[in-house]
Parts: structure tokens; sequence; C-alpha cells
């Protein structure tokens, strides 16, 4: 299907046998968009349009996204189905993944302190200091910084960064992405036949079931995940309006949906200013220009998150890149 279309196809004519050589000078070659990787395969575009440009997750079209990131993304899905019992396709959270970190805080031995926005980061070259919105200070021997670029863009960071790293904190885009959750009021999919789920080409993208409670196969809502321009559209018009396009849509290509959905809320990642999108992605040439660079630590002052990771992507990707910055730290 076209959403998967990509996805497949990077699996299959994947160079890259594992995940962490896309890093490596012997693959810089794959760093063009994936318009051009595609139409080397002897697709036209045409095809290049309908297979990677219908709410895509990362970047805006195939033109505007690396091929070689979207490889080595290939590869890291690879990598995890090898640890997958035989008949599981991948796991959820019960009560969805925000209970993953709520349960690291509490393994701390320290309180996390909320409601604290940064405005700058001191490195004195004796200690670190780091300036609140509010006015509070604190003081350590080093800082671990896992803000996503777009919001560490806005921290003034004392000596400044410099070069390729600096570059890679000002251009690195991060994907455009507003999530709007609905409350079923039926089993609809049961009357129509077809799976709770459905891809639109159209403002609503895609519109994924959830299932958040102690049965897996119950479905207990529905979440239409827009991306790319049409994310940033739907940014622009209010909640009311944004949540009415996404149900006029998927009413009008599914008829069992109309008057089923309930609005419950918006989530775009674009507009936080703490994220500035839902992800991060590279253009075509980026990986060669910085990608090895960005991770560097800066005096004493330590990065991480999921744009920083190596081998894995996503929540992964975090925890890979948080336990790098740690060993920094130690060694």
């Amino acid at each position: 299907m076209p959403w998967n279309f990509g996805r497949v196809l990077t699996e299959r004519e994947n160079p890259l046998r594992e995940p962490g050589t896309w890093l490596e000078p012997g693959s810089a070659h794959l760093d063009v968009s994936m318009h051009e990787w595609m139409t080397g395969l002897g697709l036209d575009n045409e095809t290049v349009a309908l297979g990677y440009a219908l709410n895509t997750s990362y970047g805006n079209d195939a033109h505007d996204i690396s091929a070689l990131m979207m490889l080595a993304r290939a590869a890291f899905s690879t990598a995890q189905r090898r640890h997958l019992p035989e008949g599981v396709v991948g796991y959820t959270v019960r009560g969805g993944a925000q209970r993953i970190p709520e349960a690291m805080a509490r393994a701390l031995v320290t309180e996390v302190r909320f409601d604290k926005a940064v405005t700058g980061i001191e490195d004195s070259a004796s200690e670190v200091s780091v300036h609140c919105a509010d006015g509070s200070l604190y003081r350590g021997d080093r800082v671990v910084c896992a803000v996503p670029f777009p919001a560490l863009r806005k921290i003034g960071l004392r000596p400044e960064l410099v070069g390729r790293q600096a570059q890679a904190v000002a251009d690195l885009p991060s994907q455009p992405m507003t999530q709007l959750y609905f409350a079923t009021k039926s089993d609809f999919w049961e009357h129509d036949g077809f799976a709770p789920s459905l891809f639109t080409d159209g403002p609503a993208g895609m519109v994924a079931a959830s299932r958040r409670g102690e049965d897996p196969e119950r479905v207990t809502g529905l979440t239409a995940w827009v991306m790319g321009r049409n994310a940033l559209r739907l940014d622009s018009v209010s909640s009311e309006r944004a949540s009415a396009t996404v149900v006029e849509e998927v009413e009008s290509v599914r008829p069992a949906v109309r008057g089923q959905l309930e609005y419950i809320g918006r989530q775009s990642w674009a507009a936080d200013p703490f994220a500035g999108g839902g992800w991060a992605y590279f253009r075509p040439g980026q990986i060669t220009r910085f990608g090895s660079v960005m991770s560097a630590p800066h005096g004493r002052v330590h990065f991480c998150g999921e744009h920083l990771a190596r081998i894995d992507r996503g929540m992964e990707g975090a925890m890979e890149s948080g336990e790098r910055a740690a060993e920094e730290i130690i060694s």
C-alpha cells in the first residue's frame, strides 16, 4: 500500500547490513534525496509521488529527506525484528508510552523539577550553570542536555557552539506532526467490515486505532496522525476547525464513521516550544555535512536525544544516546 511502499523498498533494497554503518564514510554516496534514490532504481516520478508523498513520516516529500537516513531506519527496523518472538509484530505500553518516562522518573534518587524553562547554560570550565526563566539557577559538574535542536536554539550556550556542530543545531529540521484524538461512539468497523484504522491522502493523514487497555485487542480510541504540510495547515486554525476538517475527511471516505467520532483534543508537536516537531530528520547532504559531529561534548555539556542516536531510532535511540552521554561523563 502507498503508506508502506517506501518502508518496504528501503528494507528490500538496503545496502546497509547493520544500522550503525550509516555514519561511515563508505555510506556517504547514499546521502541523496529519496527521489534521486528511488528514480535510480528505475521508478518514475508518479510512482515516487505515490510511494513517498502521502502523509510522510520524515520530511515533506521525497525531495526533502535523505535516502541514507531512511536506509538507516530500515536497517534498525530489520535488526529489531530479529529479536521478536515468532508471530509478534511489536509491543505497546499498557496505558500509553508516557508510562515509560514516568516509571523512570520514579526510579530516580533525586526529584524531577517541573515547570522549569531553561534559558541559558554557562560553562565556566570548572562548573556548569543552568539558568531558568523564573530566575532560578542550578550548578553542577556536568550538564546532560537532552532537548531537541529546535528547543536548543532558544537556549543561550556559553561558550557558543562552533563549526559544523553549530550548523547542525541551526539547520537540522524536525518533523511537523499534529495528532488529533477521538473517542468512538460505536464499533463502526464491524458495520462496514473494514479494519478500524484507515489511511488517507488528505488532511486526516493516517487515522490509527489505539489499544491502550488491559485487552490488547480492544480499540480504545482513534488518533489522526497528520504529517508535514498538512500538519502545519491544521496548526494554523483553531482546534475546533482542525477537528472538523479531519472528521469531514474521514466521513467523506468512510460513511460508517458518520456521527461516530467524539473529539477529545489536539497535540501539535511543531507548535510545542519544547519540541519543535515530532522527531528530527536529515535533508539530503546533511548527514555527511554534520551527522558525525552533532553529539560531540561541548566542554562540560553533553548532548543526547533521539536525534543523536547512532544505531537505534525513536525512544530506543533516545535511551542509546543517553547511555553514551553517561559513559562520556564516567570516563
